[in-house]
This record gives structure tokens, sequence and C-alpha cells, in this order.
């Protein structure tokens, strides 16, 4: 059996924008056969086991005060020594860096991205070095600084996020992981806020992080 780890934010965890309090901030998650590491997991079927560990608010390196103990250094390395051995890492992080009081060009945010691969790459207890995916977000809608989050992210949050694909890749490239990048798959996103994925956006990506994990993993 291969052993998966799907480490992301909410956009992993499955944040269920359509069920949104604008009165309270209670957000649902959305079910496990809907999100897509769910989708995922069901298409690869029993011999591959899905750990996940997905935050909402997640970050690479930043520390948020308006929410903390979400650090994702900090997260992965705890994660990967409680769950190995693990054949599979998979990375899913970035958007919440686009955050204007962070104020972090694209290419930080990739160097960012970079020290939590370097963290990945490590044998625990003599185990292999598991295999890395990386999966380069979504890029922003054009007007989520005139969302409902927008005060959080200001209007330099598309550009920013335009460019990750590309950085990514070169991240992937370079320390010989895996890749894929949301772009090209066209999400909606949802009209709210702008950011997260809607039902039909992980409908996409599930099959397409399923079909990835069978080329790297057999």
């Amino acid at each position: 059996m291969k052993t998966i780890l799907f480490f992301g934010d909410s956009n992993c965890w499955g944040y269920d924008a359509d069920t949104y309090d604008t009165g309270t901030g209670i957000v649902k998650r959305m079910p496990f056969d809907v999100r897509w590491p769910g989708i995922a997991s069901r298409m690869l079927g029993p011999d591959y086991r899905i750990i996940e560990n997905s935050l909402n608010a997640r970050t690479l390196m930043q520390e948020d005060p308006y929410f903390p103990h979400r650090l994702g250094i900090a997260s992965l390395e705890e994660t990967l020594d409680a769950n190995a051995p693990l054949d599979l890492v998979i990375i899913h992080l970035g958007v919440n860096e686009l955050k204007h009081f962070f104020n972090l060009s694209a290419g930080m945010i990739a160097f960012g991205l970079e020290k939590l691969v370097q963290a990945a790459k490590v044998s625990y207890y003599g185990y292999p070095i598991p295999s890395v995916l990386i999966i380069a977000p979504a890029p922003v809608r054009h007007d989520i600084d005139k969302a409902i989050f927008g005060f959080s992210f200001g209007p330099l949050a598309y550009e920013k996020s335009l460019a990750l694909g590309a950085l990514y890749g070169d991240v992937a490239a370079r320390y010989d992981c895996g890749f894929l990048d949301c772009a090209p798959l066209d999400f909606s996103l949802n009209t709210l806020d702008g950011l997260h994925y809607s039902r039909e956006d992980n409908a996409k990506l599930g099959p397409v992080v399923a079909k990835k994990i069978k080329e790297m993993l057999g």
C-alpha cells in the first residue's frame, strides 16, 4: 500500500464558500467525496492510503498574527515525523501569502515553498525519502480586492498569483518533484471571495491529481 500526505490550506481542506455565513463568518467543509483529495482517493482505490492535513489560512514561512498556529514549515515537519513512512508528500500552499500585509513578491512565496520541499525530502527513522508533488494554486480572481476578503488581499494579489505557476514549476524542476499547475484547468472559483475553489473546481482537480499520483508511484 502507498501512503500519501496531502498537506495544504483551505483549498485542500474543502472550504465551501457557498455555506459562508456573513453574519458569523462560519463556513462548512465540503464532504470528503466532494473535495479533491477525496475524489483522488476514490479514483486511486484501496492500494493507496490518503492522509489529509490541511488547515484554513495555513502559510508557508510567515506567521499570521490574525490566524495563529498555522505556520506550514512547523506543521509539516511534525506531520512528516508523525506519519512516517510516507511514499508521497503533496504540497498545495501559497495563496495566503498573497495577503498584502505580508508584502511578499511571487518570488519570495516560491522561496518559501522551496523551504517546505527541502523539509519534505528528509528520511525519518531510516525510511526512504518520500517523493514530493507540488501543486501550484489557481490564480485568484482579478477582482479579489473588491470581494469579501479584499481588505486582506488588496489589488496586487491577482498579478502575483499569476506568476506562481511558473515559479513553482522551477522549484519542482530543481528538486526533482512532480508538478501540477491549477491555472490551465481554468477554475471558476466563487464570486463571494474570489479565492476558494468551487465544487466544480474540486471535480476538475481530483482526477488530475489521481492520474499524476499513479504516474509517480505506479
